[in-house]
């Protein structure tokens, strides 16, 4: 099965450098190859990620596992699916074809570029989302999805979206303030994208945190949930050496010194960014919960597949800022499955 990861990557890689030869063929190409990946993630074996095995544990007994906060829609799918079968699978078939599908198609409306978001994408999203947390995944598409018509000033659109999105996971509702989010960087704005990092890294250290208390029930229970895990040593506490937030500020940075060059290519620039420094407030904002701190993160970063290619648009020749996303997406693909062994291999 790890070979079968390494074999997509270097199936995307090349594709990154064909995709000028294959002309209207692309299209087809690229719809073949999230099907492929749906499959993949859709009949993966169960325990190969932490998950599944309570997944499929609450699809078999047709129960909540209290150790395990899930979100009601789970629990309601696993009542209709039970009608018509016993495997779990095709019940993952489903949230992989939800996730991944959205993630496809909006990535078609935010790049030119056919698999150049999708090295970015294969490299941590795909196996930290549609894989491990697959209910989140559809949290994550969603707001590739709304990028767009968020943009264009669709805010009744986006709610709608973020709506949907919120039957499936909990998380959904970390989306709702970026509908505060317009597609313009003013003068504060710029303050804001340049002093996160500095200003995080001190609330990081002071151990500043705006979470101590929330008056809603269900949402205090999933802090609750988080804190037990965290002091009970079931996640390892956040460190500033975790390379994703440095990529993500180094990709800021880059963005704002060739913003007129960038946003030429890329109009919805603007909420990238905003986006993007929004999942860096949540990290450093609720670092005491490192749990919470770290999936609000991921959740909201997964625009970087969208950002990072934009690089392309300042480098000449082209070649050379392919070749640079390129190694991003094989640098967090080396932490996801070797660094931080996020998959069990054994079980494969």
């Amino acid at each position: 099965m790890l070979y079968a990861f390494i074999l997509l990557l270097i199936i995307i890689i090349s594709l990154i450098f064909l995709e000028d030869y294959l002309g209207d063929y692309k299209k087809y190409v690229y719809w073949g190859f999230c099907v492929i990946l749906i499959l993949f993630s859709a009949f993966r074996p169960v325990g190969l990620d932490p998950d599944s095995r309570a997944y499929e544990l609450m699809f078999i007994n047709n129960e909540e596992d209290p150790t395990f906060p899930i979100d009601p829609s789970y629990m309601f799918l696993v009542r209709v699916f039970r009608f018509f079968t016993d495997d779990v699978h095709f019940l993952f078939l489903f949230y992989a074809i939800i996730g991944i599908g959205i993630k496809f198609y909006a990535l078609r409306k935010l790049s030119p570029f056919y698999f150049l978001p999708l090295v970015v994408y294969f490299g941590n999203y795909y196996i930290l989302h549609d894989y491990i947390q697959m209910r989140a995944a559809v949290a994550s598409a969603v707001l590739l999805l709304a990028i767009k018509p968020l943009s264009e000033g669709k805010k009744k659109t986006t709610l709608g979206f973020f709506l949907i999105a919120t039957v499936f996971h909990s998380s959904t509702l970390a989306l709702y303030p970026i509908l505060f989010f317009n597609n313009q960087i003013n003068k504060i704005w710029k303050y804001i994208l340049i002093g996160i990092t500095p200003v995080g890294t001190i609330l990081f250290l002071l151990h500043y945190d705006f979470i101590t208390a929330l008056p809603i029930p269900y949402i205090q229970d999933k802090v609750d949930y988080y804190i037990m895990m965290t002091e009970g040593g079931f996640f390892e506490e956040l460190t500033l050496k975790y390379p994703f937030i440095w990529i993500h500020y180094a990709a800021i940075l880059y963005s704002l010194y060739f913003y007129d060059t960038i946003i030429k290519e890329c109009p919805v620039l603007p909420l990238l960014l905003k986006i993007t420094t929004y999942a860096l407030f949540c990290y450093y904002a609720f670092s005491s919960i490192a749990v919470m701190a770290a999936r609000l993160h991921e959740l909201l970063a997964i625009v970087e597949v969208a950002l990072l290619p934009c690089i392309c648009y300042t480098i000449r020749p082209q070649l050379y800022g392919k070749i640079a996303v390129c190694i991003v997406g094989v640098i967090e693909l080396t932490f996801t499955l070797f660094i931080w062994k996020l998959l069990d291999f054994s079980m494969a």
